[in-house]
């Protein structure tokens, strides 16, 4: 079998994904980037991604996460940003990159441990973007880039941050068109990789998933009644589409979701109680466990070239 991990976005509330994966190490005794044939992500969850490529194991990953989201998003600042935000992005992309750097250095992508596939999407072409390691003959310069400059790419959330300039290009984040990554592992694990469908199988980890109320107001409402719900409905949508895709693809024995329910503003994607985004994942981490272990944690993954 060729083994996929697929990372949802969700900015901040990727400390809920950190932390799951933390807990399945530490309780199955397993090294999960080596679980792994291919390790895909979007924005937060594209970071995650990024430093299991670089060897971070998930426990240190929460306490740079935790670190990283402190710094990204100053909670005294909040505020005063939130109304800046009207006209300008409400943080600072030199304060990502900075906070970027101290996670993940100077590491390229052709140094990772493992297989990557991280989503952006590049806004003067308007296309999609997919950053790889150098798996495939065809692929030749993406190995060549930083780690920092494709978490960058793939978590620039507009209105957020300022579009990230990697490699001439303009790129914001890649929720915008794939929140939920999994078809992008499973596209390239057959388009790319030559393995047959029916050997392909997904472990997706979500950011947790609020109640969504689609009020009457919305349903005949113009860009005013729009303009604040926009953002969540379009990452929503974008994860559950892929959810259904890949489970009709996959079906259920060869396609596992986890996520966990929270009330709707419980998190946010520049917001999250540490302690108590923990005990969610917690409490949500027990039902992975036994999938991963008879489904994913016997598997090792051979060396990529």
């Amino acid at each position: 079998m060729f083994h996929v991990l697929a990372l949802d976005g969700g900015g901040a509330k990727a400390l809920f994904t950190a932390h799951v994966l933390a807990r399945v190490e530490e309780d199955l005794s397993v090294d999960i980037a080596s679980n792994f044939d291919l390790i895909c992500g979007t924005s937060a969850g594209g970071i995650v991604a990024l430093c299991l490529g670089k060897g971070v194991g998930p426990s240190t990953v929460v306490e740079d996460f935790s670190r990283l989201v402190g710094t990204v998003f100053p909670a005294r600042r909040r505020s005063v940003r939130l109304g800046l935000g009207a006209v300008r992005p409400m943080y600072s992309g030199a304060s990502l990159r900075s906070a970027l750097a101290d996670v993940l250095g100077s590491t390229t992508m052709s140094e990772s441990r493992v297989r990557l596939a991280i989503a952006a999407w590049d806004t003067l072409s308007s296309r999609p973007q997919v950053y790889k390691t150098p798996h495939h003959a065809d692929i030749r310069r993406d190995g060549r880039l930083s780690m920092v400059d494709v978490a960058l790419a793939t978590s620039s959330a507009p209105a957020y941050f300022p579009a990230a300039a990697v490699d001439s290009q303009h790129m914001i984040d890649g929720g915008v068109w794939a929140n939920n990554p999994s078809l992008i592992g499973v596209a390239e694990a057959v388009g790319v990789l030559g393995v047959p469908l029916d050997e392909v199988k997904v472990l997706n980890i979500g950011t947790t998933e609020a109640s969504y109320d689609h009020s009457r107001s919305l349903s005949s409402g113009g860009w005013v009644q729009w303009s604040t719900r926009a953002t969540g409905l379009i990452l929503r949508a974008g994860s559950k589409g892929g959810q259904g895709v890949a489970r009709y693809l996959l079906g259920s024995e060869r396609y596992h979701r986890f996520d966990a329910r929270v009330p709707a503003g419980r998190f946010k994607l520049d917001h999250v109680g540490s302690s108590e985004i923990n005990a969610i994942a917690s409490f949500a981490s027990r039902h992975v466990v036994p999938t991963y272990e008879r489904e994913f944690a016997d598997h090792v993954a051979p060396s990529w070239t």
